[in-house]
């Protein structure tokens, strides 16, 4: 929710410093590129606005498991959003997390390649 309350978070920041700026001088925007989020909002103009706000880097697959309210298909609106480009599908499905674990994506592809074999 942070994305969706950024401009309302940074309202009190700037105009109720004596309520909120208790313990940070931090402007509020300054967080997002510290922080991952999820692209499981279902609806593409929010995860667009997302994209704009954030860049793709930050954002990886949500399924909200192991809640039922998730896609039944984990992906299916980002694979289904036309406006998105191929690279930004796979940032958003499978490379952002495996950036955020750490891992080389060479070692990734190379892995489920041999799965496949």
């Amino acid at each position: 929710s942070f994305p969706m309350t950024l401009g309302r978070i940074e309202h009190g920041f700037n105009v109720r410093p004596d309520l909120v700026q208790l313990h940070t001088q931090t402007e509020p925007r300054d967080y997002l590129p510290k922080l991952y989020f999820d692209s499981l909002v279902h609806d593409p103009s929010a995860l667009n606005y997302m994209l704009d706000l954030i860049g793709e880097k930050r954002i990886m697959l949500g399924s909200d498991y192991p809640f039922p309210l998730g896609e039944h298909h984990p992906g299916k609106m980002i694979e289904e959003m036309a406006t998105l480009s191929t690279e930004v599908k796979d940032q958003l499905l499978w490379k952002t997390a495996i950036d955020w674990l750490g891992m080389p994506v060479e070692e990734v592809l190379s892995h489920a390649k041999a799965q496949r074999s």
